[in-house]
C-alpha cells in the first residue's frame, strides 16, 4: 500500500484537526491560514530594519565550517544588531552561515515585540495565554538548511514570508534512519545524491516533500523525522502552544 499523501486543506475545524491531525499524528498543510495577516505583506528587510534597528539580537553564526552546527547551536550562539544581521543575510552569498533561530528565540523576545501587532493568532489551535504566544521566529536568506531531525512536541509552523522545502519521514521509519544521538540523525540531508551506498537502510524509506507558500501553516506532528530549505528570503514562526496536551518530551530519555 502506498504510504498517504499529506493533505492540503483551505479550511479545517477544530474538530476535525484534532480527529484527523493532531490525536492522529498526521501532518496536514493548512493553505493560506495566514494570508490577510499584515506580515505577509510587510515583512521585507527594509521594514523589519525600521522597526527593529539597532536593537541587540541572538542568531546563529559560523555555521557553513561546522558540519554538526545544528548539534553544537550553542557554540554558534552570537549577539549583533538587528539591522547588522539584515544587512549580513541579505548579501548575494550568504546562504546557511548566518541565521536567526527558534533556539534563539529566548533571547529576542524584547527586541521582536515590535513586530507581534502584525501577527495574527490561529485560536482554534493554539492557546492565547500560554508563555511564547507570539511564537519562535527564524530568519534568514535562501539556502537556510536544517538537518534532518525530530522534534519533542507538536508543531505549527507558521511561511509568513518567501518559500521553504520540508522533507518528512513519519516515525515509524525511525529504527532505519541511524538516529545516533538525541533527535539527530548521521544522515544530515536525506536528499543527497548517493546515501543508500553509504547508509542501505535508507533504501525504500518514503520521503514525503512539501513546499510552503506566503501564508501557509503547516502541522509537524512529535516524531515525525524532517528537514527544512529556505527557498528564498524567508520568515516562519513555529508554535508549540496547543491547546491540547503537547509535553511530550517529558518521556523522551535526555
Amino acid at each position: 500500500m502506498a504510504p498517504r499523501r499529506i493533505p492540503c486543506r483551505t479550511e479545517i475545524s477544530r474538530e476535525a484537526f484534532l480527529a484527523e491531525h493532531y490525536a492522529a499524528n498526521f501532518p496536514v498543510v493548512l493553505q493560506g491560514a495566514l494570508r490577510d495577516w499584515p506580515a505577509v505583506q510587510r515583512w521585507n528587510p527594509h521594514y523589519l530594519k525600521d522597526m527593529i534597528g539597532p536593537q541587540i539580537v541572538e542568531v546563529q553564526s559560523g555555521r557553513v565550517a561546522d558540519e554538526d552546527f545544528e548539534r553544537n547551536m550553542d557554540g554558534h550562539r552570537t549577539a549583533m544588531p538587528f539591522a547588522e544581521f539584515i544587512d549580513l543575510i541579505c548579501q548575494p552569498d550568504a546562504a546557511n552561515d548566518v541565521y536567526m533561530t527558534a533556539y534563539n528565540s529566548g533571547a529576542n523576545q524584547a527586541a521582536m515585540a515590535a513586530l507581534h501587532p502584525d501577527l495574527g493568532f490561529l485560536d482554534q489551535f493554539l492557546s492565547p495565554g500560554a508563555e511564547g504566544r507570539h511564537g519562535m521566529a527564524w530568519i534568514g536568506p535562501a539556502g537556510t538548511f536544517t538537518p534532518l531531525h525530530h522534534d519533542l512536541t507538536n508543531n505549527l509552523f507558521l511561511q509568513l514570508v518567501g518559500r521553504k522545502q520540508l522533507l518528512l519521514v513519519a516515525p515509524g521509519q525511525t529504527p532505519r534512519l541511524y538516529n545516533d544521538y538525541h533527535v539527530y540523525s548521521r544522515v544530515r540531508d536525506i536528499a543527497e545524491a548517493g546515501l543508500i551506498a553509504r547508509f542501505p537502510d535508507l533504501d525504500g524509506v518514503h520521503v514525503h516533500q512539501v513546499i510552503l507558500q506566503p501564508g501557509d501553516a503547516f502541522f509537524i506532528p512529535v516524531g515525525w523525522w524532517h528537514q527544512v530549505t529556505a527557498l528564498d528570503f524567508s520568515i516562519s514562526v513555529t508554535h508549540t502552544n496547543f491547546i491540547w496536551p503537547n509535553d511530550f518530551y517529558q518521556d523522551h530519555p535526555s
